[in-house]
């Protein structure tokens, strides 16, 4: 009987845990003010955007989705009075995005 010899095996090491991801959260948001989505709000939505470690922050109107962090993303949904948008939020901080962001749009962006 030949014996080969044998190869050890790497022990399986545990693998340490992950954390959980973040929830996402998603909110159904109203565009309320007279003049819609022109560049001061979305200057305001993308400064809020950007000041958040969320991993993603997204706009969503129509199917068409903008990434809350690019102006003209945002812009380019075309969003008068009365439009309907989701905002989508992911991360470590999503939830704080997403609320701050929606107070955005329940204060109308401060105009009327």
């Amino acid at each position: 009987m030949s014996s080969k010899p044998q190869q050890d095996l790497p022990e399986k090491t545990p693998r340490p845990e992950q954390p959980a991801p973040a929830p996402a959260v998603e909110r159904e948001l109203w565009v309320e003010n007279r003049l819609g989505l022109h560049a001061r709000p979305v200057a305001k939505i993308t400064s809020m955007a950007q000041s958040y470690e969320a991993t993603s922050i997204t706009l969503e109107k129509d199917g068409v989705v903008a990434d809350a962090r690019d102006l003209l993303a945002i812009l380019s949904l075309d969003c008068p009075q009365g439009s309907r948008i989701v905002l989508r939020a992911s991360g470590p901080q999503a939830r704080e995005a997403a609320m701050m962001i929606s107070s955005l749009f329940a204060r109308k962006f401060g105009e009327t």
